[in-house]
């Protein structure tokens, strides 16, 4: 981030995966064009709209815009330079579209970079982190003695250790269980200490350090039979692991949220039920000679219907809007935006609960006493 004189010393990581460049072409671009060199790269658009969905980011910050700002920018991994972003696609998916031909120097390189990733393999034994293919130094190192790794598990190392890697001799390095044979000594403008082997031996390095693989097969149900069946592999639908695990989380939350959400509902609704039971039992009488007259159940059903609707009208919604607003200020603010959802629809649900609610919960002490005669009504006081 060399844009501005306070952001040289920042980084960034530019995180995305990893796919071959022939799986996209000129038609899948929407800024840029297509790299014409193994150090020129493809990302999507996704990629940037994640770095810039934190706003408190320095990313964000540093006035960028949109992806097209970040074409001819370079991206750095260490002891291979710098790839310069060339073109953006839109495909929804964070992806750096790179030449196949460097995939495993890319992922062995990255390895290299993050904290406590390695392969260890005994006391006895030399850490494969710094094996490098040796195509990347041509430029740095000079062969001095023997000759370059063409072959799988050979290696070239810096002349300093003449004294204890003997030329044409293994060394207590591992790569894929098998010891390294030195077949030549280079020296470095650098000081380079890496073992330089080639690019299939690093690959098999890379496998080795990795517990698992991903793969995306066309046909996944037949690929799974047979990696399940006639390989006994523990291979596992990742897409349908991550769903059901997000799915499992998701209910959780929604549960917990109902549990909530309940016990607040049942204090209202026993609140609202002993207000009109405490107004019904002062009115027995009341309704006790109103039914003696002749006045229909559904008249006086009308009548306490109203009485719940004011109640509830001067009781509830002044405190529902007041919420409404509140959370509808919060929504706007940023990592909140996502966990509320404020609009018309979502107000006038919760209004037409609330009333619904209430009143069949207000209406529940009638339904038993005016299932009696008038006479009995009006000889109690009190009703059960």
């Amino acid at each position: 981030m060399d844009n501005f004189y306070q952001l040289a010393m920042y980084s960034i990581e530019f995180t995305g995966t990893l796919v071959s460049i022939d799986k996209i072409d000129e038609t899948s671009l929407i800024s840029g064009r297509m790299p014409k060199n193994d150090y020129e790269i493809v990302a999507d658009k996704k990629i940037v709209d994640n770095m810039l969905s934190d706003r408190f980011s320095t990313f964000s910050n540093m006035g960028v815009k949109s992806e097209a700002e970040l074409l001819g920018k370079k991206l750095t991994i260490d002891g291979m330079g710098d790839f310069e972003i060339v073109g953006f696609t839109n495909n929804n998916s964070a992806s750096i579209y790179a030449n196949k031909s460097m995939f495993i120097n890319i992922l062995s390189n990255m390895s290299k970079s993050q904290s406590g990733i390695g392969l260890y393999i005994n006391s006895n034994t030399e850490t494969t982190d710094n094996v490098k293919d040796y195509n990347l130094c041509l430029d740095d190192i000079k062969l001095t003695k023997g000759k370059l790794p063409k072959n799988d598990y050979e290696v070239i190392v810096n002349e300093n250790n003449k004294s204890t890697m003997k030329l044409n001799k293994q060394i207590n390095v591992k790569i894929n269980g098998k010891k390294l044979k030195v077949v030549g000594y280079y020296s470095s403008k650098t000081d380079k200490q890496e073992y330089l082997v080639n690019n299939n031996t690093v690959k098999y390095d890379v496998i080795t350090k990795n517990n698992g693989f991903m793969i995306y097969p066309k046909n996944k149900q037949s690929v799974m039979d047979k990696f399940q069946n006639e390989y006994k592999l523990n291979i596992t639908d990742r897409y349908e692991q991550d769903k059901q695990e997000y799915l499992k989380s998701k209910k959780a939350e929604i549960r917990g949220n109902l549990i909530f959400a309940g016990v607040i509902l049942a204090i209202s609704l026993i609140e609202i039920y002993l207000m009109i039971r405490s107004s019904f039992l002062s009115r027995i009488k009341e309704v006790g000679v109103l039914r003696a007259i002749g006045v229909k159940k559904q008249d006086i059903y009308r009548m306490f219907v109203g009485e719940i609707i004011s109640i509830t009208t001067v009781a509830n919604m002044p405190g529902l809007i007041l919420m409404a607003y509140i959370l509808s200020q919060v929504s706007k603010i940023p990592y909140m935006d996502k966990m509320f959802i404020i609009n018309f629809t979502t107000v006038g649900i919760g209004i037409l609960i609330i009333y619904l609610f209430n009143i069949l919960v207000g209406l529940a002490p009638l339904f038993k006493v005016l299932r009696k005669t008038p006479a009995k009504i009006l000889a109690r006081h009190d009703v059960e």
